[in-house]
């Protein structure tokens, strides 16, 4: 019985790269698809979101009002022109992530904790006094975390209606076996199985059929198509983070409106380690219950991305009458220059398996491996355009409550190469993003009491997240926080407790009958921040 050919579009329309699909999480929190991705890649890195002191993430990030607080450089530095001190800060970070999966019914735990540094920075004052006209303004200059990429989590289950070897045979299909480069220069996960012999041409079965035709001997036997019950394993690893240098100027004029600039300069690390495995094939409700090729196949990625960018943002506070702050600011896109760098392996645990070759002869197989060169490539990024409006209302002495909203519209973000070849792959990715990402808005809210000298505060934020489209998975994101601090004269110090909610679903490949497994993953992240201020 020969197969009907499949064609997925999916495969043709984005540039090939890694092996699996999920939906970004925190975001981006888990990589995707395992025929693509510069394009979620992009997404990733554009969909940033400044940590900034400890004050600030008390408040759920809601600063675009607010100013005299070295965050407002990066969301709003026309709030630098509210500061009458300068002062130096530093806020360290510690975070911890319980990551739960759920695949078919079976759950995994995992834990992940990690200190970080989220800001630090020096504002020099240059304010005056007077009634009106100019009044100064404040330089500023910080170091401030915008993103960070550090997650683990493991999914293990049962599964019996596909394998990661059907998405391979699917990606063989149509082409010849010229299609695989030699071994030594294999790179991509469909050309490792083909060496692994997870699939093979159906010359093997039959020499009449075409050579653009592929199957496995872990679902075929003789003329029997099989569906095998077996286990499927995955760790999904991601670190690194992206920070921003921050060069900033706010000016007040007669203490109603605030303006002000910042030159941003971004740096961006990011890996990711993919392990990936199948064992425990089970043929005991096929047809051929003694069928046993195959003990078990791993399969590791490896991604490396660096770079830099550069951004400008401009802004603007009013405060028509000393109760109420309105705030804007506008973030151009970020131009990035990257590099990355991929590489895997492969390997597969036969059962003294004799795989017929009609041409060549019978091959015994056991263990087979290969591993693919690392492949560098260079690319060009620009991130989507960020639009933040913010208010504040005063309660007098006894504190405020703030709100802002953020857009974002991430049909706009490109990709470009130098290199024609990759620039065309690219082109395809430019047009994925066009036609199934849009606009989105995230809104925080916060609120402080004022008991001299103590602050409590509280805040909300909730994000809309860059869902695909295309895509039937789906990613929920919201933090909630708290926090406490203590103002001096010439010191302060500020805690805040943030806990992270982020839900979100995870396919390590794709299938036209849409066979393939879903994860659901939550992750709960607590993350606990301490903001010391020196004044002078």
């Amino acid at each position: 019985m020969k197969s009907n050919k499949h064609i997925n579009p999916l495969f043709n329309a984005i540039s090939p790269r890694f092996l699996t699909v999920g939906l970004l999480a925190i975001i981006l929190l888990a990589p995707t698809l395992l025929s693509a991705q510069y394009y979620q890649d992009a997404i990733r890195f554009s969909n940033t979101t400044p940590l900034g002191s400890a004050r600030i993430q008390a408040l759920g990030g809601s600063s675009v009002a607010l100013g005299a607080d070295p965050s407002s450089i990066v969301t709003n530095p026309a709030g630098l022109g509210l500061y009458n001190r300068s002062e130096f800060t530093i806020t360290p970070a510690f975070n911890y992530t319980l990551s739960r999966t759920d695949l078919n019914g079976t759950r995994t735990t995992d834990e992940l904790p990690k200190w970080s540094l989220d800001q630090i920075s020096g504002v020099l004052s240059q304010s005056r006094e007077g009634i009106g006209g100019w009044l100064g303004g404040a330089w500023g200059i910080s170091v401030q975390k915008i993103n960070d990429f550090n997650s683990s989590y493991t999914y293990n289950g049962t599964n019996n209606t596909s394998s990661i070897i059907d998405y391979f045979v699917e990606s063989a299909w149509g082409a010849p076996t010229t299609q695989f480069p030699a071994p030594s220069d294999a790179f991509d996960l469909t050309s490792l199985a083909y060496y692994n012999y997870l699939i093979g041409p159906w010359t093997v079965v039959d020499s009449t059929y075409a050579n653009d035709e592929y199957f496995s001997d872990v679902t075929f036997l003789g003329s029997s198509f099989l569906r095998p019950t077996l286990q499927q394993h995955e760790t999904v690893t991601t670190k690194g983070s992206q920070y921003q240098i921050n060069f900033g100027y706010g000016g007040n004029f007669a203490d109603v409106l605030y303006l002000g600039f910042n030159v941003g300069l971004t740096t961006l690390q990011y890996k990711s380690i993919k392990t990936y495995r199948e064992d425990s094939f089970d043929y005991s409700q096929t047809d051929e219950p003694d069928h046993h090729p195959l003990n078990d196949f791993d399969l590791t990625e490896e991604l490396a991305i660096n770079g830099a960018g550069a951004n400008l943002t401009v802004g603007i506070i009013v405060r028509p009458i000393p109760i109420f702050r309105i705030g804007a600011s506008i973030t151009t896109p970020t131009a990035y220059a990257l590099n990355d760098s991929y590489g895997t392996t492969m390997g597969a645990n036969w059962n003294n398996f004799l795989y017929g070759d009609i041409i060549d002869g019978d091959t015994l197989l056991n263990k087979t491996y290969m591993e693919s060169p690392y492949i560098e490539s260079n690319y060009n990024l620009k991130t989507p355009m960020k639009y933040a409006l913010g208010t504040a209302v005063f309660f007098g002495k006894l504190g405020f409550v703030t709100l802002d909203a953020e857009l974002l519209d991430y049909s706009n973000t490109w990709l470009k190469s130098d290199n024609a070849s990759l620039d065309a792959a690219l082109e395809s990715d430019n047009n994925y993003i066009w036609d199934n990402y849009d606009k989105r808005v995230n809104l925080r809210a916060g609120a402080e009491l004022r008991l001299s000298p103590v602050r409590l505060r509280a805040g909300y934020a909730i994000n809309g997240t860059p869902n695909d489209h295309s895509s039937s998975l789906k990613f929920y994101n919201q933090t909630f926080s708290a926090g406490v601090g203590v103002l001096f004269d010439q010191f302060y110090a500020d805690f805040a407790a943030v806990y992270k909610y982020q839900k979100s679903q995870y396919s390590p490949y794709l299938l036209p009958d849409r066979s393939e497994p879903i994860v659901d993953i939550a992750q709960n992240t607590i993350r606990t921040v301490l903001t010391l201020g020196f004044r002078f």
